[in-house]
């Protein structure tokens, strides 16, 4: 009697990645953390209203909440998709991986004959019994054969290419973090915009209009480039998860994989992935109001900073970078009042 098949490609990915830490259902709306573990907005709302705060139900880290709470935490685009396109098909529908003799129909192929002769041939236990037998002949398993198959041509690449979707996937969340970043900075500065303009309401309605349109310029031009990057990765990793599963599903038909298996190969082989940049940065407008006299009618003028998470000696933490934004945005304000009074 014929084992029970293993699970297949799509249930693993549902079990092992699509499922939520809290109700342990697919993720509905996913939102990303900080530490890179997503789970429902429902439930993290629902988590955080039971504790007066909000950490990682899985690895416990704090997590500071944007103004507008749980809606503000990133959406996880990539898992969202992928639970899309899985919930399309029942994960459990297979095809019956067994195949049966051309020569005896009512029998289950079972071997292969690697003689010099029968080069390969799949054959049940009838036509091992009848014509199979003897120094001429050399008869393996049909699941032990894809198996060393699978493990010498298949099984490298198979690695290689999961280690690029986990690369690719870490660089999304730079880039995620990055945005939020110059999102921050931009708040700020729009901030610091509107305090010094509220000092000259009669005479910088123009100064003031203007700089509003170069900053919203600037975060435009940003928000672009970060799309632009996003969807390139995301379509990387799209051809990498479909040749994936390609080989998986194939693997599960020991047959249908020892025909398949140079295609399979070379599929593999041909799915390019472009290196990830290093360091990922990115050139933000800001904005620095001016000391406040008399003879100064501007409310500040755009600088530009250089934000990256990668740095040559270190690693910089989002909330670190926050930081520094927030720390910069306060000196700032310092400065005005104290020139002001």
């Amino acid at each position: 009697m014929a084992s029970a098949p293993e699970k297949s490609f799509k249930q693993k990915i549902l079990e092992e990645n699509l499922c939520c830490g809290i109700c342990e259902e697919t993720l509905r709306h996913p939102k990303a953390l900080p530490c890179l573990h997503s789970f429902c907005k429902e439930c993290l709302t629902k988590w955080m209203s039971t504790r007066g705060g909000l950490s990682c139900p899985i690895c416990r880290l704090d997590v500071p909440l944007p103004t507008d709470g749980v809606a503000g935490l990133p959406d996880n685009h990539l898992i969202a998709e992928l639970c899309e396109k899985f919930s399309k098909k029942p994960a459990d529908q297979e095809q019956d991986a067994t195949q049966n003799c051309e020569y005896h129909p009512s029998k289950e192929l079972q071997f292969i004959c690697k003689s010099s002769k029968c080069g390969g041939l799949p054959i049940c236990m009838q036509c091992f019994e009848e014509s199979h037998v003897g120094h001429n002949h050399y008869v393996v398993q049909v699941k032990t054969e894809a198996n060393e198959q699978m493990k010498k041509l298949i099984t490298p690449l198979l690695e290689e290419k999961k280690k690029q979707v986990e690369d690719q996937n870490k660089y999304l969340k730079e880039i995620q973090d990055l945005e939020n970043l110059i999102t921050d900075g931009k708040n700020e500065s729009e901030k610091n915009i509107k305090d010094s303009y509220a000092e000259r309401v009669r005479l910088l309605t123009e100064d003031k209009d203007r700089l509003l349109k170069d900053m919203q310029q600037s975060y435009a031009d940003n928000m672009r480039d970060f799309n632009a990057k996003k969807d390139a990765v995301q379509q990387q990793v799209k051809d990498l998860t479909d040749i994936m599963e390609e080989v998986e599903q194939t693997k599960t038909d020991p047959i249908k994989f020892l025909d398949e298996k140079d295609n399979l190969r070379d599929k593999l082989k041909q799915t390019k992935v472009d290196p990830l940049p290093a360091p990922l940065e990115v050139t933000a407008t800001l904005c620095r109001p001016h000391e406040i006299k008399k003879k100064h009618l501007a409310n500040g003028e755009l600088v530009t900073e250089v934000f990256t998470i990668r740095e040559t000696t270190r690693w910089w933490s989002a909330t670190e970078l926050r930081s520094s934004i927030r720390q910069k945005a306060q000196t700032a304000r310092e400065t005005f009042h104290t020139f002001r009074h």
